[in-house]
């Protein structure tokens, strides 16, 4: 049997696809099973034993695409999925770059979830349909049922999934300069500013945690304004440090994979907690919860009031702190943070 997963949008919702992939390997364990992403989501998925071949497209950021890139992507794409004879593609996104990638990979049969998704004309492009309705379910179901619907295979949704072998904790440990004491991971800015935390009420979640002890190490993006919130949450703390951004996505998983708890907005670094099964205490404002909370991990969630969320018509300027994140007090995250830490010492 022959595989191809199509799903073209950020680094979070690739990780968030491969409970879908281990499901497929654990059911036919030898086909070959192959996937498409936006550049620079691939790194959560290296190393990833489940998946024969990644193939990638351009970024999902259109500042960060030309003419010619993607036309020579296109092409190279064409010539990697055409006349592979795939039993099965599945578009995972719906989009409608991976409708025309469905349509390339000429599949014998071709899936989608058609709840809510308007395909219109667009429908033909498809063979096979799953009509779960995922509206207020998790993401990670949303791509699941999709291909179990059509598959028909029985196994339940597992963990997410990262590759974290081959790169040693400690050496880690010794390249950032943590010491002996157990560290804690905070990863406080989005590539969305409008999910983020006001910085101030950050440096006294984290001058809390060092008073009982913690190192803690302050992760982010390469982007220079995330690098510059994490260089802000540094100062004036001997026991906190920051990642400056020079992390792989791997590399970031095992040094959250040996922290004692991971605590930080919506972002693929949650989901990364999640799939190297680090409790996560997560700070959620206009991010649907119920489809993007943490996957089977020990978790708190800090939620800030959004009626916006239940309509999906937001009226906030998000260019600015939400008023709902603005409503999340400094009490509310340091008394999550002290129920989980008691929870896991008990489990």
């Amino acid at each position: 049997m022959k595989f191809l997963l199509v799903k073209l949008n950020h680094i979070g919702d690739t990780l968030i696809m491969t409970p879908t992939i281990h499901a497929l390997r654990e059911t036919y364990p030898h086909a070959q099973i192959d996937v498409v992403v936006r550049k620079g989501c691939e790194g959560v998925l290296d190393g990833n034993p489940d998946i024969d071949r990644i193939l990638t497209i351009a970024r999902p950021e259109k500042g960060k695409r030309n003419l010619w890139e993607e036309v020579k992507e296109n092409i190279q794409l064409f010539s990697s999925s055409a006349f592979r004879r795939y039993d099965y593609a599945f578009d995972l996104s719906n989009s409608d770059r991976a409708k025309f990638i469905i349509a390339l990979s000429m599949a014998k049969r071709r899936g989608i979830n058609r709840w809510h998704a308007n395909l219109g004309w667009k429908e033909y492009f498809f063979t096979d349909f799953s009509d779960y309705a995922w509206g207020r379910h998790h993401q990670v179901l949303r791509d699941y049922n999709t291909v179990k619907d059509i598959l028909g295979f029985s196994l339940k949704p597992g963990p997410l999934r990262i590759a974290t072998q081959g790169i040693d904790p400690l050496a880690l440990k010794q390249r950032f300069a943590l010491g002996e004491k157990p560290y804690i991971v905070v990863h406080p800015a989005s590539r969305w500013s409008f999910k983020e935390w006001k910085i101030s009420r950050w440096r006294e979640v984290i001058d809390s945690l060092t008073k009982q002890g913690y190192e803690i190490i302050i992760s982010c993006g390469p982007d220079p304004r995330e690098i510059d919130i994490a260089e802000t949450l540094v100062e004036g703390f001997s026991d906190v440090k920051t990642t400056r951004g020079k992390t792989t996505l791997r590399e970031l998983a095992v040094l959250i994979e040996n922290a004692r708890l991971f605590i930080g907005v919506d972002t693929v670094a949650m989901h990364i907690a999640a799939a190297v099964d680090t409790p996560v205490v997560a700070l959620f404002g206009p991010s649907s919860e119920w489809s993007w909370s943490p996957w089977q991990v020990p978790y708190r969630l800090v939620l800030g009031d959004c009626p916006c969320k239940i309509s999906r018509k937001f009226v906030c300027d998000k260019s600015k702190l939400l008023p709902c994140m603005e409503s999340i007090k400094t009490s509310d995250v340091t008394q999550a943070v002290d129920d989980l830490i008691k929870e896991a010492t008990v489990l």
